[in-house]
């Protein structure tokens, strides 16, 4: 996965942490779906969860978590250049850690539910209280 898809991953998997109630069983059965397909073609899997995200009930959670997951990541990157000895380190990427944990949400009966489960590993560090 490259970044872009990293962070839409990461803001669906904080929406559905902040549901209020369960999905509606229509989308939930698309979000089991989207589960099933991610393995074998992550980038379709990412394209459909855009999509499903615009739905009602995650518009506005998903929206302000990519807006947030985006200032994080551009205040990490200019940080980055602030200390020249690490300007060349090679950083390690989440995206497959965040893929790990994707999967079994997105393929839960109550992918809700089973994202406040991994909520410590979804959120970033200094959102958790939020």
């Amino acid at each position: 996965m490259n970044q872009l898809q990293t962070v839409t991953l990461r803001a669906f998997l904080t929406a559905l942490v902040e549901l209020d109630s369960p999905l509606p069983p229509k989308l939930q059965q698309e979000i089991n779906q989207v589960g099933e397909m991610f393995t074998d073609t992550p980038n379709v899997a990412i394209d459909r969860l855009l999509k499903l995200a615009e739905n009602d009930c995650l518009r506005q959670s998903y929206q302000q978590a990519r807006i947030n997951i985006q200032n994080q990541y551009e205040t990490q990157e200019l940080n980055r250049y602030d200390k020249p000895s690490q300007q060349n380190q090679p950083t390690p990427t989440p995206s497959e850690h965040l893929a790990n944990i994707a999967i079994p949400i997105l393929k839960a009966s109550d992918s809700g539910a089973e994202a406040k489960k991994q909520k410590s590993e979804i959120l970033p560090n200094n959102a958790k209280d939020s």
